[in-house]
């Protein structure tokens, strides 16, 4: 009551005090009101996240699921922590079954990344997936969506991840409507059309999506099915507020001197605070400024591990240029049969620059039967190069300082 000043006058210190006492005596709800209340920062006016771990701990100790939640969430973000997602699973998991049917696909998503403690499981997190639908989560129908796009299995398919993503942006999910977007920009299971990649992700941003204002940014900024507006592009990036695509667009505009002033430490600012989102584009977009030395000096080593990462995050620029760092030996040691695996993982991501490449690779040959090879086994080529990739990139993100 003396929180939202209901019956009374607010009184936030008075409501504190309270919380407090009930907390100490081993209330599970007031121990959770004040986890969320560091959380939040409105006690001191800045996110507690040590506080607020403790006092999760104590509720969720005391049988609060939604204490639970926060948890894991912490360890999946890395707030106040390290992020952790065998810890994350641990308590998220303990939410399942308590009510919290939105937690499934949240399950579903570690598995289909993998890292942190959890090895990459397309099984799993179908299961999970599944298990989510079936409690009417409606983000596991993107997470379906998601799943059928990026595993490397015999099961991938862009038609599948059209579908799903198709029932999850009909039921209004926004992640849903900002990937079905993106389905139609590049033509992924579908017949490209901008003017419904548009209508998409502008539903996806009228649902609160950031990054369905982000995706309208780089409509604008690159003129697809409209004229090259930097300027729209650049508001449409700052709506986006934090996300992490939408900074890297800001940096790009910048680094670029489009719309704005030619600045490269500003847009070496906003790639690294991009990166930090884990945004696949600026880890691409830190590649390309240690490659070409825009604003520092050119460090191939640094421009391979950050395409690495860019690729194992399933961007198709990154898969490019990481495929051109193993076709001109740059930053590692040339490797036909690495960069034609990347190429063709981009070309499968929709990249249209990658089959001039690996047709390059391919006529070049001197071992022309080898490497044309047939479905299976390029599909069996595909999944070694990301199998291959992914045990890298742990030690690679620990070694740029990201985890």
């Amino acid at each position: 009551m003396y929180q939202f000043g209901l019956g009374t006058t607010k009184n936030c210190r008075k409501a504190l005090s309270l919380y407090k006492l009930a907390a100490e005596n081993a209330d599970a709800l007031a121990q959770r009101i004040l986890g969320r209340l560091y959380y939040e920062g409105e006690i001191t006016g800045r996110p507690d996240y040590k506080q607020a771990s403790e006092w999760f701990h104590k509720s969720a100790n005391n049988g609060d699921s939604t204490a639970c939640k926060y948890l894991g969430f912490m360890y999946l973000e890395g707030k106040g922590t390290n992020k952790n997602y065998k810890k994350a699973l641990e308590w998220l998991k303990q939410t399942v079954d308590k009510g919290h049917n939105d937690t499934s696909s949240i399950i579903g998503e570690i598995y289909i990344y993998g890292d942190y403690g959890v090895d990459q499981d397309f099984n799993l997190a179908e299961t999970w997936f599944l298990k989510g639908m079936n409690e009417n989560d409606l983000r596991s129908l993107y997470g379906m969506g998601l799943l059928c796009g990026v595993r490397n299995d015999s099961k991938q398919s862009w038609k599948k991840a059209f579908e799903w993503f198709t029932k999850g942006a009909k039921c209004n999910e926004s992640n849903a409507q900002n990937s079905l977007g993106e389905m139609y920009q590049d033509g992924l299971g579908c017949e490209k059309n901008y003017k419904s990649a548009m209508k998409w992700y502008a539903l996806a941003a009228e649902n609160g999506n950031m990054n369905g204002f982000a995706n309208i940014g780089t409509m604008y900024h690159y003129g697809c099915g409209v004229t090259i507006n930097y300027k729209m592009a650049l508001e449409f990036y700052k709506k986006a507020g934090d996300c992490g695509e939408a900074l890297n667009g800001i940096g790009l505009l910048h680094q670029g001197g489009l719309g704005v002033l030619r600045n490269h430490n500003t847009a070496m600012i906003h790639f690294k605070k991009a990166a930090e989102k884990e945004s696949s584009g600026a880890y691409n977009s830190l590649g390309d400024t240690y490659k070409y030395g825009y604003g520092t000096n050119v460090n191939l080593q640094l421009a391979f591990k950050y395409y690495t990462i860019s690729a194992n995050c399933f961007s198709q620029d990154g898969m490019l240029n990481l495929g051109l760092m193993y076709a001109e030996g740059l930053g590692t040691r040339a490797n036909k049969d690495l960069a034609l695996r990347w190429f063709r993982r981009a070309e499968l991501f929709g990249n249209e620059q990658a089959k001039k490449y690996i047709h390059k690779i391919v006529s070049s040959s001197t071992q022309l039967p080898r490497i044309i090879n047939s479905a299976a086994n390029r599909r069996e080529s595909l999944n070694q190069a990301f199998n291959d990739a992914a045990a890298r990139i742990k030690a690679v993100r620990r070694g740029l300082g990201i985890e």
